[in-house]
């Protein structure tokens, strides 16, 4: 799949944190678009604790490697968790938005290898708060997906 990305992309210091409801296209994004250009990868369903999280951000930290926290991060304060050590690690910072239409969410999670409970995504999407550049984002974008992949456009506030 060939998208073209509206924002530079790094190799080194940056960080891209992803937010929407489970299903909505996060980690096939990721895996389709960013990992091809060297994008690492943190997810809390794969790393089970925020113990292991902090030491794999803290390695791609030390590694001046740019990476992907490919999590639902529904709140403003999910996204805090991350934001102010990149700021002071000296990494760009980019907010990726992903549509969140409950319904399209709960048929995809059903033809996933590893569902999430169906009640998880009507749960998440009440938490859902809009992200803002006032959050400490150097940018933002919104990501549907498409009939050939993924649209993503600029964030307009």
């Amino acid at each position: 799949m060939t998208i073209t990305l509206p924002f530079e992309t790094k190799t080194h210091k940056q960080i891209i944190i992803f937010m929407g409801i489970q299903a909505s296209g996060k980690s096939t994004f990721y895996k389709s678009v960013l990992a091809p250009l060297g994008y690492g990868h943190i997810n809390l369903d794969s790393l089970h604790t925020r113990n292991k999280e902090r030491i794999a951000i803290s390695r791609f930290y030390e590694q001046e490697k740019s990476f992907v926290i490919d999590n639902t991060n529904p709140e403003i304060t999910d996204r805090q968790r991350y934001i102010p050590d990149a700021r002071t690690n000296g990494y760009e910072i980019i907010g990726i938005f992903f549509q969140s239409i409950a319904k399209d969410c709960i048929v995809r999670n059903r033809m996933r290898e590893k569902s999430v409970p169906e009640k998880a995504i009507p749960c998440t999407q009440n938490k859902l708060q809009l992200p803002s550049l006032d959050e400490g984002f150097d940018g933002l974008f919104f990501v549907k997906i498409a009939d050939n992949g993924f649209e993503i456009s600029k964030w307009k506030e």
